[in-house]
């Protein structure tokens, strides 16, 4: 953990030296994340109109993956848009876009919890899509149950922390200044 603050530490000095500082820095959430989700959602909106235990297993699925979508778009991904303005050699963060990561990064953390608890939910619901779709012979269905449980460990294993790593880059900034 030392390391990493050290190397949190050191670039956020190298940063905020660089020349280059935006004042006014929009965050969104990275296109193809929206893309994906919304590829996601209007893929499993299709399965739940297929009829049988499988569009029932699917309708299950999308009453709790709909409003996780919506808070992951609202508290873990907008940090994301943060990694293309410190990606360009010598950017830093603005003071102002620094506090919004700051306070956005809190509220991430105390919804976290909920979110990894909707991800369990989640997944029960879609092991049975998936059973339902492997017993009525719709395997796209099935497929898509699978993409979506890698989907999820994606966001668990690798955004989920980048976003709070770029929050905690952001507070060092703030600090540093």
């Amino acid at each position: 953990m030392r390391i990493f603050c050290a190397a949190l530490t050191g670039i956020s000095f190298a940063l905020a030296a660089a020349s280059t500082h935006a004042q006014t820095q929009q965050l969104s959430i990275p296109e193809p994340l929206q893309m994906e989700h919304h590829e996601i959602f209007e893929t499993l909106d299709a399965a739940t109109r297929s009829g049988g235990s499988t569009g029932q297993a699917a309708t299950k699925v999308m009453t709790v993956l709909q409003p996780h979508f919506e808070k992951e778009e609202k508290f873990a991904l907008p940090q994301l848009g943060a990694l293309e303005i410190l990606s360009k050699p010598g950017a830093s963060i603005s003071p102002e876009t620094a506090k919004d990561l700051s306070a956005r990064g809190e509220k991430f953390r105390t919804e976290l919890p909920a979110m990894l608890e909707e991800h369990r939910q989640i997944g029960t619901a879609l092991g049975e899509m998936e059973k339902a779709a492997h017993s009525e012979k719709k395997e796209a269905i099935a497929e898509l149950a699978k993409k979506i449980v890698g989907h999820a460990g994606m966001e668990e294993k690798v955004l989920y922390p980048t976003s709070l790593l770029i929050v905690e880059y952001a507070k060092l900034s703030e600090r540093a200044r």
